[in-house]
């Protein structure tokens, strides 16, 4: 095998790491397929990896298949399966794939319940950086049918599109619906971060206020017994989640009062995907 440059190289790691070898199993791998059998020496040599080390790693790698032993009265040789070699590993994966999504949803309907049921019945959780408010995001998932809240600005700019596009197919897939109340920061941020998810009007339903009578200056969504606020613009990055009963009750009432002031307001024709 000659040299793997650039993207190829990525790629083929990134194949690797999804069939489940670590780093240094990677390294050795690909450089036997590149140099041909090597013995555990050779191999410690040219991938700077401790003997010892090797040694383990080999054993671990013929556990999974990746490699095979060349054995002659002189020698004793390791070398790298063919890539096309690996398909019953493959098929293996993508049978384990398909048993975790057909039990995922019996996991959470039983775990979480199990869960939740030794939780008390208010708690406030708090959340920083980018990762923290996509937990809170995906938590909106555990609605048990709507979603209501205000936004502030798209999401898509701090959380990035492909984490809102699954977020986006999960909401559709549990057949959640999501109101939402959105003011004029909104709409600034409609030009900054360009529409490139599609929300369908089936599952969600939006109204304008104007700044004047509430500015909306945070993002807020109330579903279940929970109120979660987060902000990630023009300072601190935090989230708040608030699991309360009459808290999330106060506020769906507020909501319900402001729903009824705010207007179905067209975008822009140019802010429109």
């Amino acid at each position: 095998m000659g040299q793997i440059m650039g993207n190829d190289a990525d790629s083929i790691k990134r194949f690797l790491t999804i069939l489940g070898l670590t780093a240094e199993e990677i390294t050795c791998f690909l450089t036997l397929s590149q140099k041909g059998p090597l013995t555990a020496l050779e191999l410690s040599r040219a991938t700077g990896i401790s003997r010892t080390q090797v040694y383990r790693i080999i054993e671990e790698m013929k556990k999974m298949g990746f490699v095979e032993d060349i054995i002659d009265e002189h020698r004793h040789l390791i070398k790298a399966v063919r890539v096309e070699e690996l398909a019953p590993l493959i098929r293996r994966k993508e049978n384990e794939a398909h048993e975790v999504k057909t039990l995922f949803p019996a996991a959470v309907r039983l775990v979480d319940a199990r869960i939740g049921a030794g939780e008390a019945d208010t708690k406030v959780l708090f959340y920083r950086g980018r990762e923290g408010l996509r937990q809170m995001v995906w938590h909106t998932l555990r609605a048990r049918k709507v979603i209501v809240g205000y936004t502030y600005r798209r999401l898509e700019e701090y959380l990035g599109y492909e984490f809102m596009e699954d977020w986006n197919d999960a909401l559709i897939a549990k057949k959640l619906y999501m109101r939402d109340i959105y003011s004029d920061e909104y709409v600034k941020s409609r030009k900054s971060t360009p529409p490139r998810v599609s929300y369908p009007k089936t599952s969600y339903s939006s109204r304008y206020i104007p700044e004047k009578i509430l500015n909306v200056n945070l993002q807020m969504d109330i579903y279940n017994d929970v109120v979660a606020q987060y902000n990630w613009h023009e300072g601190d990055v935090f989230g708040v989640e608030i699991y309360n009963a009459k808290t999330a009750a106060f506020h769906r009432q507020m909501f319900e009062i402001i729903w009824k002031l705010g207007k179905t307001k067209p975008l822009p024709r140019q802010l429109i995907k």
